[in-house]
């Protein structure tokens, strides 16, 4: 089963199997009360309208506290490569992480680092998208972004 989300202002889809949504609640919880994440894989299709999420890639080496998560990726390089020679090709199409105790909202931090990451020469795609799941121990509220031009747009679950 799949998820939908719509960003009605750019014309724009993203599709997510649940089974990845799960994959990263389990890992949010795993390391609560401390923020996680990881890289968001996938492709493009329909002129890249639509994105297909199909995998995440965990950092190995990562820093996180309740309030900030960074990770590194020069242990993921190799798994990258993987993911962009198999068939059909997958690639770095975003970020996740977790708010633990808190909202959906990119912090002023997520907005410096999306911004990093988009200007970045290692980065094939110039509009990655952001993923905050804020959670407590009974809820949570998964929500996507896409942080262009200094402006937040946010995609409606369809």
């Amino acid at each position: 089963m799949n998820s939908k989300y719509f960003l009605k202002e750019k014309n724009l889809t993203i599709q997510i199997e649940n089974k990845i949504i799960e994959e990263m609640l389990l890992s949010a919880r795993k390391y609560y009360p401390n923020e996680f994440g990881s890289l968001l894989i996938g492709s493009y299709t329909n002129e890249n309208k639509d994105l297909i999420i199909t995998d995440i890639l965990a950092p190995k080496s990562f820093k996180s506290s309740p309030v900030y998560f960074e990770r590194e990726t020069k242990d993921l390089q190799e798994e990258l490569k993987d993911f962009y020679h198999s068939n059909p090709s997958k690639y770095y199409v975003g970020e996740w992480h977790s708010h633990p105790n808190g909202g959906t909202k990119p912090s002023g931090k997520d907005i410096k680092a999306m911004k990093q990451i988009s200007d970045s020469e290692g980065v094939s795609i110039n509009k990655p998208v952001l993923c905050i799941i804020g959670y407590t121990k009974k809820d949570f509220q998964i929500q996507f972004h896409l942080i262009t031009n200094n402006k937040i747009y946010t995609y409606e679950k369809i």
